[in-house]
């Protein structure tokens, strides 16, 4: 079948899957662009080719990687450091900062478990954690305003979008709060990254964590940490290599101090074509901007929860647009959800994804709503 226009008149050759499937997983995994794609196969031939001779061409690429994903969020790059997940990220802090036996850790009831792992490995060091909980499916600011002020917080583990119900969470309201009660604020923000635009000065975040194989749409293993310049030094050195030192061409001084940038997180030998590759797609998304690609994948958003109403479904994700994100979940008394997702990929080739016993799709900006409206025949007509 014929592609329709895209309204952001994005190129359907970045993306190629198009012409083999309906992809509705991003909140799991994306697809990369093809200049993302071209950047991988590059290095291959580069390194087959050439391998360190050039490398100085490598490392010209990754900070130019830098320079786009600090600009991407609002920070400067002496704030941004590569790393291989956004679970490494929130481990940098959770197991980084020296906690003591008053601090509290605010963590989500119900979140991924990276954004809990992280933090109950914290409890080892003295730390406590206090669980924001879940009401209808939100995370309230005034129930986190009530324990903020009780006192005792040291930090708020926030998530930018919940992966399964696709509520999507004020961050800069969180975050006025955290400085409000003199709390850190740590933001999991790999559900929004790529999608809604983000600053981190605005948002007052002082640690940001996000993978790109998501909505960054970048390689998996290949992600982004944001540390504020004036929290550098509250994160001690429990991982620590010859890349995150000062003057790392010297390699016969062994003692040197960690870089004055987020760079003194990278440990050791980067993940050269993961991270070139990943700063392809963020300078992709860039030239669309966020306010454009946020409009759009909401009204792709819109197109598949009218749809699904008008099926039958019950949409359980926001409709309210201050916290609705890109991901729609919806649930059907009378469903399978198993046997539905394998009979969409098996007769039409529309991949979708369950979580928390519910469909959950998930577009992104390539797509369109003819694509969306495909989806919505298609759910519509299963009868299993």
């Amino acid at each position: 079948m014929a592609l329709a226009p895209h309204p952001l008149s994005v190129d359907p050759s970045e993306f190629p899957i198009r012409s083999n499937q309906i992809y509705l997983n991003h909140a799991g995994t994306s697809p990369i662009p093809r200049r993302s794609a071209e950047m991988l196969k590059t290095f291959a031939d580069e390194v087959s080719g050439y391998a360190s001779s050039i490398y100085g061409t490598w490392t010209k690429r990754l900070e130019q990687t830098r320079d786009a994903a600090a600009h991407f969020i609002g920070a400067h790059r002496d704030e941004i450091g590569f790393v291989k997940s956004t679970t490494a990220g929130l481990n940098l802090v959770g197991m980084g900062i020296a906690w003591k036996p008053s601090d509290v850790i605010i963590v989500e009831e119900r979140t991924f478990p990276s954004n809990y792992l992280a933090w109950k490995a914290a409890e080892h060091y003295g730390a406590k954690l206090w669980y924001w909980p879940e009401r209808n499916l939100r995370y309230e600011l005034e129930d986190l305003e009530a324990r903020l002020k009780q006192g005792g917080v040291r930090l708020v583990a926030s998530t930018s979008a919940q992966f399964a119900t696709g509520f999507r969470q004020d961050i800069r309201a969180v975050g006025q709060l955290c400085r409000q009660y003199g709390a850190l604020h740590c933001v999991d923000a790999i559900q929004t990254l790529g999608v809604f635009p983000l600053d981190v000065t605005e948002c007052a975040i002082d640690f940001l964590a996000a993978d790109s194989h998501k909505w960054l749409m970048g390689p998996e293993g290949a992600a982004l940490f944001y540390c504020a310049k004036d929290k550098l030094n509250l994160i001690q050195d429990h991982l620590i290599g010859w890349l995150g030192r000062e003057n790392i061409a010297d390699y016969d001084t062994l003692n040197k101090p960690p870089a004055a940038s987020a760079r003194r997180f990278e440990e050791g030998s980067p993940n050269v074509a993961g991270w070139m590759a990943m700063g392809e797609s963020i300078k992709f998304l860039a030239e669309l901007t966020p306010a454009r690609v946020s409009e759009h994948n909401r009204s792709l958003c819109r197109a598949l929860e009218s749809g699904l109403e008008a099926a039958g479904w019950n949409v359980r994700s926001p409709r309210d647009e201050k916290w609705a994100s890109s991901i729609v979940s919806a649930t059907h008394d009378r469903v399978d959800y198993g046997a539905l997702t394998a009979w969409l990929w098996n007769e039409h080739r529309i991949f979708a994804a369950v979580r928390r016993n519910a469909l959950r799709l998930s577009p992104h900006v390539y797509q369109t709503e003819d694509e969306m409206a495909r989806v919505v025949a298609a759910v519509a007509a299963f009868r299993g």
